[in-house]
């Protein structure tokens, strides 16, 4: 029974308890019998308001009994990366300042270890905070706070983690051994990340081409799928043309390109050229107006309806001859 459920039988309680108090006094002879019931009543209200909540059962020693035991095999397949690049990254948050001390008093602060592995276990099995909860003994609440600090400790780690490599050539030799295409540096391609909207946004600039809000993922891979550049947070209702003409990988271009010596494979959509006949199959490409890009949609919207009527016109026709 939760808190507010516990203290509104209280109050019931207690007003029946007033009722029956005064029925009883017009009614009973024995006046230490109602002062009885009186303390029994109040006695009960007492424990139901103000006892220890239940204990929530939970999978308790998590940490210590079953992931540390996992072997590298079973602690790769549960949480999708190894052993030791999860190990360093406790160390590194560690020693941040996101890691919460102990020196507040009170309750010990929970451990780097079990920020780190319910964050990876989080995100690597697509699970709730609710699951992560009951599987590292926390309170939903606390795990909100471990995920929102270990996401502001990774975010500090981008600029030195994401890097292009400096080594072109190498790294264009390596695809070539995969791919069979001479002077690769990246592949490239962009995603959807479902959202909510945004406090104090509106909802249809998010809204993508699959008719769900979304923010757009661009990334840049090597040979071994590795991240060697991300852009995230654009609404996805721009168009991956221009998101990538915005990013900061499009000013570097030049610079890695070298030329046309080395080239990044990626959707035609992504053409960054300045020729005008470059981008003359990119949807939107020309759009840098907001009004005029809603216009376009709206335009495509009309369009794509027109067509979803005729297409429900000839199956009406092929069910029911033409009726």
């Amino acid at each position: 029974m939760s808190g507010a459920s516990q203290r509104q039988l209280a109050l019931l309680l207690l007003a029946e308890s007033d009722d029956s108090s005064s029925s009883s006094g017009s009614t009973s002879e024995d006046s230490s019998d109602e002062e009885a019931l009186e303390a029994g009543v109040y006695e009960h209200v007492f424990d139901v308001m103000f006892r220890p909540p239940d204990k929530k059962p939970k999978v308790e020693h998590f940490v210590d009994d079953v992931a540390r035991q996992y072997s590298d095999e079973e602690f790769r397949r549960h949480f999708r990366l190894s052993r030791r690049v999860a190990t360093e990254l406790i160390a590194g948050f560690a020693s941040s300042p996101m890691c919460p001390t102990d020196n507040h008093g009170g309750k010990a602060a929970k451990s780097a270890e079990t920020h780190i592995l319910s964050f990876i276990w989080y995100a690597a099995n697509k699970t709730c905070m609710r699951d992560v909860a009951d599987r590292f003994n926390l309170a939903a609440s606390t795990v909100h706070r471990v995920l929102q600090r270990v996401a502001d400790y990774l975010c500090t780690l981008g600029p030195t983690v994401l890097t292009f490599p400096r080594d072109l050539e190498k790294l264009s030799r390596d695809f070539e051994k995969v791919s069979g295409v001479p002077g690769v540096v990246g592949c490239i391609d962009g995603c959807y990340i479902r959202i909510q909207c945004p406090e104090n946004k509106i909802a249809s600039t998010y809204v993508n081409r699959h008719h769900f809000l979304s923010m757009t993922l661009q990334a840049v891979c090597d040979n071994k799928r590795r991240f060697s550049d991300v852009l995230v947070g654009s609404s996805s209702k721009i168009h991956d043309s221009r998101v990538f003409r915005l990013s900061s990988l499009a000013k570097k271009i030049p610079g890695i390109c070298q030329g046309g010596r080395y080239h990044i494979l990626g959707d035609e959509l992504l053409d960054d050229s300045d020729e005008e006949e470059a981008n003359d199959d990119v949807p939107w490409s020309k759009c840098t107006d907001s009004d005029e890009c809603e216009e376009e949609d709206t335009e495509e919207d009309a369009a794509l309806l027109k067509l979803g009527e005729l297409k429900r016109e000839k199956v009406f026709q092929k069910m029911f001859g033409g009726k």
